[in-house]
């Protein structure tokens, strides 16, 4: 269940952060906050519906009447949504290895194109350095986005990214002036062997990821509430 909270009309937040609330900790947030509750149970879901909104009202704040829903993950195709994006991440239910449901996360389809038009953006203008320079920081750019994104069942869009970058790193470093210089099976062993283009790699397991990790071009999050052991 997704719950968005306007809490005024001067949010500075341009996209998803994550917090951990403590009771009677004190905090400003932002307009548009998005919560989302998690249930196993549909009644205890629609009990807490029941309250929440009196609750907030205590507090003069209110929930987003479009934006607030339930969302049924188990849903049959074609019987609502099934899916939802936070983070940065589609989540929805999928099967393990072991055929048991568990919550799956792959990189929202927004995401994915924003990571790509601007790293795109960024090879273009950044196109006349020194090969090796260019690669090293392409590189570090690279590695930020598996870092985020590197989750279990995620692999397909690491994949998908490092495969869509490598095309446009082709088609950018022969525009660098002058003839082409870099046929396809050049330009593969420069990314193979010479300066390889770093690949993805998963470095977080669903079953302990925290998304609470800075996303890449997100700029510096402007809202991390803390107490005690949370973070």
């Amino acid at each position: 269940m997704k719950v968005p909270l306007r809490l005024n009309n001067r949010s500075r937040v341009k996209g998803d952060f994550y917090a951990r609330i403590c009771e009677r900790l004190r905090g400003k947030f932002p307009g548009s906050t998005r919560f989302i509750l998690g249930f196993t149970d549909e009644q205890d879901a629609k009990r807490v519906m029941e309250v929440l909104p009196k609750r907030f009202g205590k507090y003069k704040l209110s929930l987003h009447p479009d934006k607030t829903k339930f969302i049924d993950l188990y849903s049959k195709s074609g019987q609502g949504d099934r899916s939802f994006d936070f983070l940065g991440f589609t989540h929805y239910i999928g099967k393990s290895l072991k055929g048991y449901s568990v919550l799956k996360r792959k990189t929202s389809s927004k995401k994915f194109t924003n990571a790509i038009t601007k790293t795109e953006k960024w090879i273009k203008e950044h196109r006349h350095l020194e090969i090796k320079q260019l690669m090293k920081e392409l590189n570090i750019k690279m590695r930020g986005h598996y870092n985020y994104y590197g989750i279990t069942f995620n692999s397909r869009g690491l994949h998908s990214f490092y495969l869509q970058v490598k095309y446009r790193l082709h088609k950018w470093l022969n525009r660098r002036g002058g003839k082409q210089v870099w046929n396809w099976e050049r330009f593969v062993l420069l990314v193979n062997k010479w300066l390889p283009l770093l690949r993805p790699k998963i470095f977080h397991s669903y079953i302990s990821a925290n998304p609470i990790l800075e996303e890449p071009y997100a700029g510096k999050p402007l809202v991390r509430i803390c107490g005690g052991a949370g973070r």
